[in-house]
């Protein structure tokens, strides 16, 4: 085996490659440090255990995912942001749709706090992505909301509808953005 030395960039590239092809269930230390021609060692120098090695690579994939396109318009119309983002998650997570359902079950068998608090912060971040479009749509007829159907309670239904059509393959997001249409406009 190669005894170079390799950066935790390399790393990180070598385990989301694995988890979008193959899985968070079977990424793997071993696995890692071969197609990175390093030791085992090596890995552990940078993730003391497969948990961290494991949310290191789900909170980099969330960053990946997250990015946001320059070109996007901060005044685009909720609908767009919501379309926008589900394709985002969707080409982002390739061959692995299945990441938020795969991402929740590993957290919660690892490091429960760290991996709550480390998908917890990815959500957060989506969901008050969506809560500042919804605002600044000024198309948004703003009497549809009440004290049991806020703003913050339409965004997670938006929210949850995106995550169960990435779960079932969805290559669209129309039917959502119809209801969506047809409730705030």
């Amino acid at each position: 085996m190669n005894t170079t030395v390799t950066s935790k960039e390399a790393i990180l590239a070598v385990a989301k490659e694995v988890v979008l092809t193959s899985g968070l269930q079977n990424l793997n230390i071993r696995d890692v440090a071969e197609k990175c021609s390093v030791s085992v060692g090596s890995i552990y120098n940078y993730f003391p255990t497969k948990g961290d090695l494991i949310l290191s690579t789900i909170e980099s994939i969330w960053r990946e995912i997250l990015v946001l396109d320059t070109s996007e318009n901060l005044t685009q119309s909720f609908t767009h942001k919501v379309e926008s983002l589900f394709h985002r998650i969707r080409d982002g997570l390739g061959q692995s749709p299945s990441f938020f359902l795969s991402h929740s079950m590993n957290a919660a068998s690892l490091d429960k706090e760290k991996g709550r608090e480390s998908m917890n912060r990815y959500l957060r971040i989506i969901r008050k992505d969506l809560l500042h479009a919804l605002n600044q749509d000024l198309r948004v007829e703003t009497h549809r909301f009440t004290k049991t159907f806020s703003k913050e309670t339409f965004v997670d239904f938006v929210f949850s509808n995106i995550i169960t059509l990435l779960l079932n393959q969805s290559s669209s997001c129309q039917v959502l953005l119809e209801v969506i249409q047809r409730v705030i406009y």
